[in-house]
């Protein structure tokens, strides 16, 4: 058996859902079924003097109302930002980052120009990281290059260490401290770099 649904009927029902909390209804619906036995549904009084059939009440359902999610916060704002990635995946990436220059313990013979500090790691920097150099354990100077010219130093010894941070400025690898030593060149030795302290 085909059930078929007039426009006209589609038209009713919509209108019904609009009126029928202000007033009775006026319209009647009509239910025809021909010899085949399909079902039609109209507004329009059947030839054989069917009656109109009553309409179940409509039933109306409030839309819920949402409060907006607070905005997060702390490592949960690190993990909703789908541009930067988490911190420990950071510290993965970077877990490389060292100080290559001067070496532990060597000597440096030039103590009136310019010691280049170097590092290195095997990742390129993302936007907005940086890193900080720190000079016989104070706040030297902040950079994105792989170097930074210290100048001025004294003789004797002398360390240094490295932070490396994010745009947000967490840590994200240390460099571990590296110790060497400036040296005056004199009479009966040569101005020559020497690992291991020597000179």
């Amino acid at each position: 058996m085909k059930t078929v649904v007039h426009p006209t009927f589609l038209m009713v029902l919509f209108a019904l859902s609009l009126v029928i909390t202000a007033f009775p209804l006026s319209a009647q619906v009509y239910k025809v079924v021909d010899k085949d036995g399909n079902v039609t549904y109209t507004d329009q009084v059947p030839m054989d003097g069917s009656p109109p059939i009553e309409l179940a009440p409509i039933s109306v359902i409030e839309a819920p109302v949402y409060e907006k999610a607070p905005a997060p916060t702390g490592d949960d704002a690190a993990v909703e930002d789908e541009k930067e990635p988490s911190l420990a995946s950071l510290r993965r990436s970077y877990s490389d980052f060292a100080i290559v220059a001067p070496q532990q313990e060597e000597s440096v013979w030039r103590p009136d120009g310019p010691i280049p500090v170097a590092w290195t790691t095997g990742t390129a920097l993302r936007e907005g990281m940086q890193v900080t150099l720190y000079l016989d354990g104070k706040r030297y100077s902040s950079t994105t290059q792989p170097m930074i010219a210290l100048t001025g130093l004294e003789r004797g010894e002398h360390t240094v260490r490295a932070d490396l941070t994010d745009s947000r400025n967490r840590v994200v690898a240390k460099a571990g401290t590296v110790t060497f030593f400036v040296r005056q060149p004199g009479l009966y030795n040569r101005a020559i770099n020497t690992p291991n302290g020597g000179g």
